[in-house]
Parts: structure tokens; sequence; C-alpha cells
């Protein structure tokens, strides 16, 4: 028997619902056929939209007040989760003597945070808001607690991968309950606050880690999420209301798992993985015509093709539509994204080490040193904002922004010794505003160029480019940092062990050498920091192919288009 999803009434689903009868009980659990689980989901809604079901529940304005804070709680925590670390990352691999693992600080949890949206993506389309959004935080306060308790270097990489896990669920998954919490007219505004929350996080969490990695510890850095999350969690189960989607109310467990497709996500993750270890290890810690880097480049080829092949196959339940990945402008624009983003996550991760290895700052200090890359990329993100909705077209800012962002990367690559203030701040401001000028533009691009029944996905795969673009190229720039560093440390010094050097901190190596030997190996670790801002300019410069290529389009003809009347 065939089981069709079915429309809810227009009175809002609760818990307090009496269960269906027993025949109703008896068919949910009939076997599902091949039709029903191949299903895409514009199918299922098609046929619910005939019918309209209340999303809203009214909230007296002080009930929806808590909601929005706790939102922009969960949010700031976010924000701050991505940006405390780099300050404080040269304490961590001082302590647990890790210089080659500083790469998977942030590649461990960007890969999770980045793979897992695709899943995130139907797992809230098949169960309810609600409970997927609380099962996110609680992911992400597991992976708080096991970094905040890590007694060693691979234990605080694996808490930061479950940290990614739940990270993922909570971006779209604030959204969605904020729309199902807030009638259509105040959301705007509420969203920018949610917005504008997520952003000052990125402007304190580099000085916040600074304060914790110089004074009480690093692990404060994720034991602040635990209990300010629970606030969250208290809030939503207390306050907020979501029903389960009409069109996959009638599907049974087994159907909403198999829609979600997990081997598909196993997969695109061991594939990742496979690549990331590929470009951590080639040239570094092993030759590139090593083996064990030859077999990970040939299983993450296999199984990427893998999931291509699946999607392809399988069109109606594919993660990723073949439609939407067939359009250029997407295509150039996930480029544009990935390479951006890349560029960005490079300079944040590496600037810290300069700072406190070469110029010799401490972590708090380091944190408002790096403060003018963020105070450029916020401001200009959101004066991009402003004059993409004047001029109506995204082209001009993703021209701009590659071209900025490239020349400031480029200067960035000469930082020295005794590079001066002046240099190492106006250098910053000029990456900042051309990356702030970048980050936003593909999410608009898909909003213009794509069907309202599309943009999800497409909005999906730019978030999933800018995540991917910062886990793959820190490994790069990891990769390059370590053989640099261990080339040049053992031509400058012959009688040190310099590959012994990846198994002590950022800083810790430094002090342990004589002020002779000090002196010789700071203008080496410069110049080996060097090649990762090369390779954040290169991206930079590699996101005009991108820029160029992805079709001019006014986002004023689709708004008009939009809110025109139909007749």
């Amino acid at each position: 028997m065939t089981i069709l999803p079915q429309t809810t009434s227009d009175e809002p689903r609760t818990s307090s619902q009496d269960p269906s009868p027993p025949d109703t009980a008896v068919k949910a659990i009939e076997k599902p056929t091949k039709e029903d689980v191949e299903r895409s989901p514009a199918d299922s809604e098609n046929e619910a939209s005939s019918k309209k079901s209340s999303d809203i529940y009214p909230q007296s304005n002080w009930r929806l007040g808590m909601v929005v804070v706790s939102l922009c709680l969960a949010l700031f925590l976010c924000g701050l989760d991505q940006t405390i670390l780099t300050t404080a990352v040269p304490k961590i691999s001082d302590e647990f003597r890790a210089l080659d693992d500083v790469g998977w600080y942030t590649a461990g949890y960007l890969l999770t945070a980045s793979t897992f949206q695709l899943a995130y993506g139907k797992l809230y389309s098949v169960f309810s808001v609600k409970i997927v959004f609380l099962a996110a935080i609680a992911l992400f306060e597991v992976g708080s607690i096991i970094c905040s308790a890590a007694p060693n270097s691979s234990a605080l990489i694996v808490g930061r991968a479950v940290a990614g896990v739940g990270a993922a669920g909570i971006f779209p998954g604030s959204t969605l309950v904020l729309v199902h919490s807030a009638p259509l007219e105040k959301r705007p505004a509420l969203l920018g606050l949610m917005t504008g929350t997520f952003g000052i996080a990125s402007l304190v969490g580099p000085f916040l880690g600074g304060v914790f990695a110089d004074g009480p510890t690093w692990r404060w850095c994720f034991i602040i999420n635990i209990p300010i999350r629970l606030v969250t969690v208290v809030v939503v189960l207390l306050f907020v209301r979501t029903p389960i989607n009409a069109a996959y109310a009638s599907w049974s467990l087994l159907q909403k798992v198999k829609h979600i497709r997990i081997p598909e996500l196993i997969v695109v993750i061991a594939s990742l993985v496979c690549l990331v270890l590929a470009l951590q290890w080639g040239g570094s810690i092993y030759p590139w015509s090593d083996g064990r880097v030859i077999a990970l480049l040939v299983v993450f080829g296999v199984l990427f093709l893998g999931f291509v092949g699946s999607q392809v196959i399988f069109p109606k339940s594919a993660t990723i539509p073949v439609t939407i990945v067939k359009r250029r402008s997407v295509c150039l624009s996930a480029l544009f994204a990935m390479t951006t983003s890349g560029a960005m996550f490079v300079a944040v991760t590496y600037l810290p080490i300069y700072f406190q290895a070469v110029k010799g700052a401490s972590a708090v200090k380091s944190g408002v040193m790096l403060l003018p890359l963020i105070l450029g990329f916020f401001v200009m993100s959101i004066l991009s904002g402003i004059l993409t909705s004047a001029v109506g077209y995204y082209n001009p800012s993703m021209i701009l922004g590659p071209i900025l962002a490239s020349v400031g990367a480029g200067l960035l690559s000469t930082f020295g010794v005794d590079t001066p203030s002046k240099e190492w701040i106006g250098y910053q401001v000029l990456l900042g505003l051309g990356i702030g000028f970048c980050l936003q533009q593909p999410l608009i691009v898909v909003q213009a160029i794509l069907p309202e029944t599309d943009v999800s996905f497409g909005v999906a795969l730019m978030n999933l480019s800018q995540m991917l673009g910062g886990a793959i190229f820190v490994s790069i720039s990891q990769n390059q940092l370590q053989s640099r560093l261990v080339s040049g440390v053992s031509a400058a010094l012959p009688q040190l062990d310099a590959a012994a050097l990846l198994h002590e901190g950022a800083t810790e190596f430094l002090h342990l050498l004589s002020d002779s030997d000090r002196a010789t190996v700071l203008p080496v670790y410069a110049k080996a920091l060097s090649t990762t801002f090369m390779i954040a300019a290169g991206l930079s410069a590699a996101a005009m192919v991108g820029a160029l290529g992805t079709e001019w389009k006014s986002t004023k003809q689709k708004t008009e288009k939009t809110e025109k009347p139909s007749s």
C-alpha cells in the first residue's frame, strides 16, 4: 500500500494530541515502497501546499523576547567558537607539543560543520524543528565538554569535530525556530539582530581567547559554552513550539531515515577526511610519492565520485539536486565562496601565530592586533549589503572584493621580524575590507538566479563551499608552514633536529633556543608563515574567476516580480 504524506489541520500540532487510531497506526508502520522512499521533498511539499496550516505560534512580547534572546545566545557562541581559538592556538600547541596539529583545530570543526549541513537540511524538513535544534545544541555541548577536558591534541580535534556537527544544525535551526515563533513583519528586524550578534561574537572572540589563554586556561574557551547553552535549551523547551512538516506527517520512521540518506553523508565525510589528511601529510610528514599519501588521494577520489554518481542516478532524492549544480553561476559562486572563505580562515589562523611567535606578543595582545582584520571585515560586510541593495547587482562587490583581498593578503606575505605597526595594521584592514565585500555575495547570487523552490539548496551549497574552503586551504597552509619551517631551520642551524620542532608548540620551541639561535630562527619562521599568506593571496585572486563568470542579474527585478500581485 502506498503511504502518501497528509496535510495537517489548521490547528497547531501539540504533544497533547491524541494518538492515531489503531487502523491509522497500522498503516503508518507498513513497509514503504520504493516510490515512497524516493519521493523528492518538492513532490511532497507540493501536495501539502493545497491546504494551508498555521506554522506560527502566537507569542506574547515577553515570550518572543525570551526566544530571541536565547537564539542570539546560541548564535553568539557559534560566532565565538569560530574565532576564539585563533589567539589561543599557540598556547594549546605549546601545552600539547603539537605544532603539526594546528591546522586540524580549525579543519576538524569546519569539516563536520560543512558536511552535516546537508543532513540537517533534511532532518529539519522531516522531523520536529524543536527536537532537531535541541539535539544540535546537545552535540555542540558534548563537543565543548570533550574539548575542555581534552588530555591531548587528538582528543581536542575529536571534540572540535563533534562541536562542528552541532554547529551545523544551530545556524539553520535558529532561523527556523524564529520563523515558527515570530510573524513575518517582525522577522527582518529580528534576523538582523541575530546576525549582528554573530558578527559581534566574531569581533570579541580573538580578544576573549587571548584573555583565557594568558589567564586561567585556554580550556575556558570551551567551558564558557556549557552554562550559556543551557539557557537556550531551557527557553526553547519552555517557550518554543514547532509543527511537524505537513508533507511528511504521515511518513514512517523508516521512510524519514532513508530520506536523510545517511550512507551518502558518511561517504562525503570520509572522502573529505582522506583529502585533508593527504593535503597535510604530502610533502611535509611524508613525500607525495609515499604509498599512504597516494592511498588517501585514491580513496578520496573513489568515494567522492561515488557520491556524485548517487546524485546523478537518484535525482529525486539527491542531497544536492543536479539541476542546481548544472547552473554556471551556481558553480562559479561556489568557487568564489570556497576561495574567499579559504583566504579568510587562513589569515585568521596564522596571523596570531605570527604575532605571538615572531613579534613576541601575548595571547591577549595578539587578539587586539588582529582587530584591524576583523573590523575591516565586519564593517564592509554591512556596507557591501547596502551597496548591493542600492545598485541592484551583486557583481560589483564580487569584483572589488577579490582585488582588495588579493592585494592585502599579498602584502601580508611581506611580514618580517621588524615589520612596523602601520604596515601590519594597514595590510590587515585592506584584506578585511576585501573579504567583507565577498562573503555575502554567493548567498545573494543563488537567491537571485534560482527559483524559490531551489533557493534553500543553493544556500546550503554556498555555506558548504565556504566552510570546506576553510578546512581544505587551512590544511594546505599548515602543510606549507611545516615544510618551509623545517627546511629553513635545517639550512640555518644544521646542528638542530628541525623535524623535532613539529612536536613542540608554536611558540614553545623558541624558548628552548639560545638567544643567538632564536635570532637566527625568527626570520625563518616569519618567512615560513609568509607562505600561508601567499596562499591567501592566491585564493583571493582565484576568486576573480568566479566573479567574472557569474551572470549579471538584477536583484531588484526579482524582488519586484515576487511582490507583484497575482492577477
